[in-house]
């Protein structure tokens, strides 16, 4: 018998969405799915209105991250959405969270959220072509990841130079948030 995790929140109504779990296929795919059916009401509405107007759906985020993979699927998703979608910090939104949350079309925290940002984590195993194309493929979501939160935040690529190489994470609190470029606005 499995059971499935009820980790996300939706209310289509509100155009209002949670992410309190882990970012695993689950979490963010039931969130993708919610998601993309808004927008995809949203895009019908304004076919057929003549003066419809697009109100922001509302991404709340209190997450430890998890998958890369399923990180980029959700972020794609919000980059390209013509509803704009505003994202919301509450508590914290680390490693995978943290790359969601930069997606916003705009960005909000609490007082006292948490960022983390660190360098990407990864456990493999196999005979050695199966490690070399795997750190190909290592090396490759690694760039993406680095040049997506330089291109989202005032962070530089010296300073996400800095955090790989001393393989630390960052830890970054609303009040300079808005100073790293994370944030719009502080609640």
């Amino acid at each position: 018998m499995s059971s499935t995790r009820d980790n996300t929140y939706t209310n289509t109504n509100k155009k209002t969405f949670y992410l309190s779990d882990n970012v695993d296929n689950e979490s963010i795919g039931k969130l993708m799915w919610d998601i993309l059916y808004q927008i995809r009401e949203d895009d019908e509405k304004d076919e057929k209105e003549k003066d419809y107007k697009r109100e922001p759906i509302k991404l709340y985020i209190n997450s430890y991250g998890g998958s890369v993979y399923d990180m980029w699927g959700l972020i794609d998703i919000v980059l390209n959405s013509k509803t704009p979608i505003y994202t919301y910090c509450t508590g914290y939104a680390m490693s995978a969270a943290f790359k969601i949350f930069l997606a916003g079309h705009k960005r909000f925290c609490y007082k006292h959220s948490t960022f983390m940002y660190h360098q990407m984590s990864c456990w493999r195993s196999g005979k050695y072509q199966d490690l070399v194309e795997d750190r190909e493929e290592m090396d490759w979501l690694n760039k993406k990841n680095e040049e997506y939160v330089i291109d989202r935040t005032n962070l530089t690529k010296d300073d996400i130079k800095e955090i790989r190489e001393k393989k630390k994470d960052f830890y970054v609190h609303s009040d300079e948030a808005v100073k790293y470029g994370i944030v719009d606005e502080v609640l």
